[in-house]
């Protein structure tokens, strides 16, 4: 699945027209939209990325098209919006299936012929970035429901991208470990650990119902905990657990072992992961409604918006030539 995914992306890279992601949540959908970004003629322009589904949706359309100075309570001074910031880049809009339908239209204008207007302005600006779009929803059975505009879908999907599950990736499994234990050692100015024998059989067997956004966290958790050591089998099946298995753990008992076991510790880590976890948790469960992953966590939906910018989940805008961002390694084929 994996090389016919790299094959997709060298052909479509190139090309200005939009392109449809769909793959199960966490995967790396946003990955693959890199990718499309780094190979292509724009990769010396931005690459934005904006989620949906993470942001209100009475700032969605001031976020993507920037506003007018007094178009609103707050708005002190114009804005400009992700369209216009893109340039010739590329924008990603990430669950794309949570736009409101009033902005739905708005975007297949934009898609049609490059026109929108600022919130508060009557003057017609031009896009000329390109629209990578994902979703986790079935396109095709929310256009047959009503919840989606078909006109929208076509325009959207000229280019249409499975992303397999983590599941089914084999060795590449030992790839993406490789990528971001390297990666969160260097952020965090640590030794990568290492996997014996055992463990790593268990990292390919294992099948990651949280898709990539799962592996990172557990990358990260093992670099909090065994850095610069080899990690045994049952030290990995332990990051593995699934939230029923985790309940009936003593929490005492496993912080007592964790903190006598000879190796760093940081609280302030060990905290931010659970957090991030339970917000995947939520947002996984709740297929990204952010009102349903609020009530869940027992927080409000400001909350939630608060603790997901904290976390730089958020609508987060990322350029290609940053060198703080997080940006996903792009897929590379056989160019």
């Amino acid at each position: 699945p994996i090389r016919k995914l790299r094959s997709q992306i060298d052909l479509y890279a190139a090309s200005s027209f939009p392109a449809l992601i769909q793959g199960e949540s966490g995967s790396g959908k946003e990955r693959v939209a890199y990718s499309l970004h780094h190979l292509s003629p724009r990769a010396a322009s931005p690459f934005l990325a904006l989620n949906c589904a993470a942001i209100s949706p009475t700032l969605v359309e001031p976020t993507l098209f920037g506003y007018a100075k007094g178009a609103f309570t707050g708005a002190q001074q114009a804005k400009s919006g992700y369209f216009e910031d893109a340039g010739e880049g590329t924008l990603f809009l990430d669950e794309i299936g949570e736009l409101p339908a009033e902005l739905q239209a708005k975007l297949l204008r934009v898609l049609e012929n490059g026109e929108y207007q600022r919130v508060g302005e009557t003057t017609t600006r031009v896009s000329r970035a390109r629209v990578v779009a994902a979703t986790n929803r079935d396109l095709r059975e929310e256009v047959r429901v009503g919840r989606f505009r078909s006109d929208l879908y076509h325009r959207l999907s000229v280019f249409e991208l499975q992303v397999p599950p983590l599941r089914d990736l084999g060795d590449d499994k030992l790839k993406l470990l490789d990528f971001y234990r390297a990666m969160y050692a260097a952020k965090t100015a640590s030794r990568a650990f290492t996997f014996d024998d055992a463990a790593r059989a268990k990292w390919l067997a294992y099948a990651f119902p949280g898709n990539v956004r799962e592996l990172k966290n557990i990358v990260i958790r093992l670099t909090t905990k065994y850095a610069g050591y080899t990690v045994a089998a049952p030290e990995l099946e332990a990051e593995f657990a699934a939230p029923g298995d985790l309940a009936r753990f003593d929490p005492v008992a496993r912080a007592r072992a964790e903190l006598t076991s000879g190796k760093p510790f940081s609280l302030d880590a060990t905290l931010k992961c659970v957090e991030q976890s339970y917000l995947d948790a939520a947002l996984e469960i709740s297929q990204g409604n952010m009102s349903q992953a609020a009530k869940l966590l027992g927080i409000s939906r400001t909350t939630l918006y608060g603790r997901l910018e904290a976390a730089g989940r958020a609508g987060a805008k990322l350029t290609s030539s940053s060198d703080t961002a997080e940006s996903p390694e792009p897929l590379k084929g056989n160019r």
